[in-house]
This record gives C-alpha cells, sequence and structure tokens, in this order.
C-alpha cells in the first residue's frame, strides 16, 4: 500500500511540474500550441516533380502559386472542384500557377483541367506541407505562404480572391 501512494504521488509530482514547467511546445491542457509548420510568413517547402500528363512540375521562389491537397475519397474535394477551377481560369490568365496534389489516386476527369495535376503517391509533398487533412491550400508569393486555408468551406473562395488580388496588385 505504501508503495502504490508512493508511486502516485511521484506521477503526481512528475505530471504537475511538467504542466508548470514545460514549454508550449510540450505543455497540455489549456495552451494554446502552434499550428504546424508550414505557416503564414515562412518559406514554402521547395519541390519538383512529374505531373500526371508526364511533363514536370517545379514549385520556384519566383512567382504565384495556389497549391491544394485533395483526395478523391473526399467530399469536400468535390465541393471544391468547380470554384477552384474557375480561379485557376480567371487567375492563371494574371499569371497564377494552379496545382492540385492528390493525397491519392487522381482522377481520370481531371485530364482538361486548368491546373497542373501532380499525384503523391509517396507521401513525401503530404510530409513536407504536414497535410493531416484534406483539403489544405497554400497561396505562396515568390516562395513565401501568404495563406493556409483548412477544409472548403464557401467563404474560403472569398478570402482567398481577396489574398490573390492583394498579392497581385503589390506586383504592379
Amino acid at each position: 500500500m505504501k508503495r502504490l501512494l508512493l508511486v502516485a504521488l511521484l506521477v503526481l509530482a512528475a505530471s504537475t511540474g511538467y504542466r508548470v514547467y514545460g514549454s508550449p511546445e510540450t505543455g497540455t491542457g489549456s495552451l494554446t500550441l502552434p499550428q504546424p509548420a508550414p505557416n503564414t510568413g515562412e518559406a514554402a517547402p521547395y519541390f519538383g516533380t512529374i505531373r500526371e500528363d508526364g511533363e514536370s512540375f517545379e514549385l520556384s521562389d519566383e512567382g504565384v502559386y495556389v497549391l491544394t491537397f485533395w483526395s478523391i475519397l473526399n467530399q469536400d474535394t468535390a465541393e471544391a472542384r468547380p470554384e477552384f477551377e474557375e480561379m485557376a481560369r480567371e487567375y492563371g490568365e494574371e499569371g497564377v500557377s494552379f496545382a492540385v496534389v492528390y493525397v491519392s489516386n487522381a482522377p481520370e476527369s481531371e485530364k482538361d483541367v486548368p491546373y497542373d495535376v501532380l499525384q503523391d503517391s509517396t507521401g513525401e509533398l503530404t510530409a513536407k506541407y504536414n497535410v493531416k487533412r484534406v483539403p489544405r491550400l497554400f497561396l505562396i508569393d515568390d516562395g513565401t505562404i501568404e495563406l493556409v486555408q483548412n477544409g472548403y468551406y464557401q467563404e474560403n473562395e472569398g478570402h482567398l480572391r481577396e489574398e490573390l488580388d492583394r498579392v497581385l496588385s503589390s506586383k504592379t
């Protein structure tokens, strides 16, 4: 009985010390933890890969990119597709590169679309961009992340358009 009481006290002391003296990155409870990187204002992880059509794709540190991660198994992806395609046509004329990274197989219907279709069969891109759920979208300007959006919501479309307009107006 004494041993059990001693072990319980040690566990209580250790957990209290962990909560009180631990850093925000290791803390639990009511602490607000930072969002997983990469985040707004940080450098976008560079990558080069082969598109679904066999051509090469390279995310460079020059130019404006809209990079989104989708899955054919996700309903939000299907809902996002029409507006994303419309924006890719509209802003593509202004020099913005749009790319979709499928975390699973890319559907056959993605052959004649106004954006680059990439497949992440190894999980390398998903890991670089720390994608845990899809859709996840990144607006990248000259190698810096300007916007990160998680999930698909109607209000995200308007916010993305605002940010694209802001980034493009700063270039003129």
